[in-house]
């Protein structure tokens, strides 16, 4: 069984932070908002810069650190998409440390994450050893990334409605462009996870890890390829609507000039008429006081007898 804390970095020292490290107890002290200062005090204590790894590196990233003796500090970087809110994606990688001490487990997110917090509280009360902590925090990480990817689907059905309903319109084509970068951001964001779960069945011996179980190396690989092909499936999805776009698109535009075409040939029959009773010789209803009425009646009944033919031999 462990204890837990949630704190904000706001206004905690050196010492404060070296107090929640050393106790006796199994502890899970999970930080959030991290300031230039609280990263610096890490930095003085444990000689770790894990404020260029959590800002300025996008890759996941893994160390194990000998303190003094036999403790060893372990770091582990993980990434997981952030929460798409808007349309015009910028930053959209969160980034998840934790630094693994004797007794105590330091997390660090930027915001307050909630798949975190389900964790501590549903395992406050059972009985979990210091690794089934750190890899079931990979878990939950993993878990949380399974639910936002599994929304992409919905936002591809939609997606894939409005173009049933209204067709490719231009709004269609930015919705797949963030979609398709936000896959792309997830495809390399995976795939970079991956060097953790190589790095706990490599190093399993030296954190004590189980292979198998709910909290085992095995079902952390099987947890990051289900991810992996689910992103995969996604991607393979929307470009089969690419492909249904373009043929819709090229559907229309045959319709238009399909259109296009049955107008301009029945025009030219009014035109070769017009034409034919401009020339300059003695013509039917030439004297007539109605003869202009009579040519565009004329005129008007063979076009509609051309585009009825058309229409019945199926050219048009």
């Amino acid at each position: 069984m462990f204890l837990y804390k949630i704190l904000k970095t706001e206004g905690l020292d050196e010492s404060a932070i070296q107090t929640l490290k050393d106790t006796k107890d199994d502890n899970i002290i999970y930080f959030y908002h991290p300031t230039k200062t609280f990263f610096e005090h890490l930095r003085q204590l444990y000689k770790i810069d894990i404020q260029s790894l959590f800002y300025d590196e996008k890759e996941a990233k893994y160390q194990v650190k000998n303190k003094s003796g036999a403790e060893n500090i372990v770091t582990l970087l993980l990434l997981y998409p952030k929460a798409r809110t808007e349309e015009h994606i910028e930053r959209m990688v969160n980034a998840l440390i934790i630094l693994k001490f004797q007794n105590t487990t330091f997390i660090i997110t930027e915001e307050k994450e909630e798949f975190i917090l389900h964790f501590l509280e549903n395992h406050e009360n059972k009985e979990m050893t210091d690794r089934e902590g750190l890899v079931g925090l990979v878990n939950a990480a993993l878990e949380k990334m399974s639910d936002d990817a599994r929304k992409i689907r919905d936002e591809i059905t939609a997606i894939e409605t409005s173009i049933s309903t209204s067709g490719p319109i231009r709004p269609i084509f930015n919705d797949l462009l963030q979609l398709k970068k936000h896959l792309i951001t997830l495809t390399l964001t995976y795939d970079s996870d991956d060097k953790l779960i190589e790095f706990f069945k490599r190093e399993k011996d030296l954190l004590h890890l189980e292979t198998k179980g709910e909290n085992g190396t095995i079902q952390l690989e099987e947890n990051l390829d289900t991810l992996k092909k689910l992103v995969k499936s996604y991607d393979s999805y929307l470009g089969h609507l690419d492909v249904m776009i373009t043929n819709l698109s090229s559907f229309q535009l045959n319709a238009i000039m399909k259109t296009l075409t049955e107008i301009s040939i029945v025009l030219t029959i009014p035109t070769i008429i017009y034409g034919f009773w401009g020339v300059n010789v003695k013509l039917p209803f030439e004297g007539m006081a109605f003869g202009f009425l009579l040519v565009l009646a004329v005129s008007l009944i063979i076009s509609g007898v051309v585009w009825f033919w058309m229409r019945r031999m199926k050219f048009l």
